[in-house]
């Protein structure tokens, strides 16, 4: 990013710690709830990428600090011509394909990468991607303008 790199994104180390905690908190919070069949864990499984495209969608459209997945997404989409949404699901599926990868080789065999895993590579992105359209929509004629009038404010002094 060079002279665009925005100091900002130093809190990241911050931010992902307590996101780690937040993560091992939800875990805790659901490991009581035991679904028993396959029809059930793809209900709340699409439920857990629905959650997760919507996290992703309000934690990019603040602009703020970013997590490191989605700050390096942004990165690149910010040299190339790819929006945001489409290339969350070629980082996620390259992802997944490198997971398989090294699985294959280190472990002789496909662990730890099943249809969800696969669904939610796919499924975030698009998600996001849709969540994002009516979010900015939001911004524009919400947001926009009274941040144009606070550097109007702000520049006057």
């Amino acid at each position: 990013m060079r002279k665009n790199y925005k100091w900002i994104q130093l809190l990241r180390l911050p931010v992902a710690i307590v996101f780690g905690y937040l993560t091992d908190f939800g875990s805790w919070a659901i490991q009581g709830i035991t679904v028993s069949s396959y029809r059930q864990q793809w209900l709340l499984c699409f439920l857990g990428i629905l959650l997760v495209g919507i996290g992703v969608s309000f934690e990019v459209t603040a602009n703020v600090v970013t997590l490191a997945g989605e700050g390096l997404i942004l990165a690149i989409c910010q040299v190339t011509p790819v929006k945001f949404g489409t290339m969350k699901i070629i980082f996620d599926v390259s992802l997944v394909i490198i997971a398989a990868s090294l699985s294959f080789l280190f472990l002789g065999g496909l662990m730890g990468i099943r249809e969800g895993t696969i669904a939610a590579a796919l499924l975030v992105g698009l998600i996001s991607r849709q969540i994002n359209r009516p979010l900015h929509m939001f911004e524009q004629r919400f947001l926009t303008a009274k941040k144009d009038k606070l550097s109007a404010v702000h520049s006057c002094h």
